[in-house]
């Protein structure tokens, strides 16, 4: 004969109140909230990440490919654009290269484009260029002669391949051209017809010495085109006038008294375009040593080619860029993972986020 114990008695009599306690949980989707004052996205092996700068929250994540270069956006169409590389057997097999297009509230794919399968899979910013109309979207390749894939991002079709051997990075100007830097020390100006075809080409005049003294092909956007650096310094502005190349004088970063400094790193220049605010990494180093990180921020007032400030940092930093708005933040990513939010008119330190080793920021 089974004996029943008052514990496993008492036990059956009470599970089924348990359980007829539980609430079923009721499955929903979140949307991202409509973006913020100094959004930014933190762009990583692992995917895009979207944080606000003000709080440090975290917004959403936008599952990016581990090739993908570089990611941009269109507020109008509330979308975003990123150029992403796969192969079928994950490390190896048929490689398929597409340029993949976001929404913005639930940061879903919506559409993608099929481009030619040999883009640059470097992380670099200036290899993924939305022009200024917003229609077509230059990615940049390298196979390993340079050409450039022109998609329709509003009609979602390929255009076609622009060969640009011997120019690479993508500079947006004018409603639908961009500049290149090329190797033999010129600029190359190619400009767009309605339909995303080739409609002008353009060279300018040689303005810096590729041995002594080469551009960077990391550069940042000023009020009117962008401003390029060298390997020892000098800034120099460069902008269009229709089909015309405009590059101002150089002008240089470092003083008599400084020549051992020099900028570097990853995407180490930014600036605040309507505020006329440059913002580089700066180390001190030998010639060739443009690839070590910053171990300063200096930041410069473009109007009078003036150093205001410089930001003593206690871990090199790896990325940095400053937000547009009228109370701008600065976003740096060190070499050992971490984001830094400063105030970028004050340069008092607010917060710090951890994030998975951002390599480029991209503001909102």
């Amino acid at each position: 004969m089974r004996l029943v114990t008052p514990l496993a008695l008492s036990l059956s009599l009470f599970m089924p109140l348990v359980s007829a306690q539980i609430t079923p949980e009721q499955i929903s989707i979140e949307t991202m909230p409509e973006p913020g004052a100094n959004w930014f996205i933190s762009k990583t092996g692992n995917g895009g990440y979207i944080f606000d700068a003000n709080t440090g929250e975290m917004q959403g994540l936008l599952s990016l490919s581990r090739g993908t270069p570089a990611v941009t956006m269109w507020h109008p169409r509330k979308e975003f654009y990123a150029a992403e590389t796969y192969v079928s057997r994950g490390s190896h097999g048929e490689r398929t290269d597409i340029v993949a297009i976001y929404d913005f509230d639930n940061l879903s794919p919506i559409a993608e484009v099929v481009i030619p399968n040999h883009m640059a899979r470097l992380s670099v910013r200036n290899h993924l260029g939305l022009m200024n109309n917003g229609r077509h979207l230059a990615v940049l390749n390298m196979n390993p002669g340079h050409s450039v894939s022109i998609v329709d991002v509003q009609d979602r079709v390929f255009i076609y391949e622009v060969s640009t051997p011997g120019c690479a990075v993508i500079m947006p100007v004018g409603q639908s051209d961009f500049l290149q830097i090329c190797g033999d020390g010129t600029l190359q100006l190619i400009q767009l017809d309605l339909s995303g075809f080739e409609e002008n080409r353009v060279r300018s005049e040689t303005f810096f010495n590729v041995i002594e003294d080469a551009v960077f092909d990391r550069t940042a956007r000023s009020a009117d085109g962008w401003f390029l650096v060298t390997h020892g310094g000098t800034i120099y502005e460069v902008s269009t006038s229709g089909a015309e190349i405009n590059i101002a004088d150089g002008w240089s970063l470092v003083s008599e008294d400084e020549k051992g400094w020099r900028p570097g790193g990853g995407e180490f220049i930014s600036a605040h375009r309507e505020l006329g605010l440059l913002y580089v990494a700066m180390h001190e180093g030998e010639v060739d040593t443009h690839h070590e990180q910053g171990e300063e921020i200096w930041v410069f007032d473009v109007s009078t080619q003036r150093r205001i400030h410089r930001i003593e940092l206690e871990v090199p930093v790896r990325s940095l860029m400053v937000t547009q708005e009228d109370e701008p933040k600065l976003i740096i990513g060190d070499g050992e993972g971490d984001t830094h939010v400063y105030d970028a008119l004050s340069f008092i330190l607010e917060r710090t986020i951890d994030t998975p080793g951002a390599s480029m920021f991209e503001d909102f």
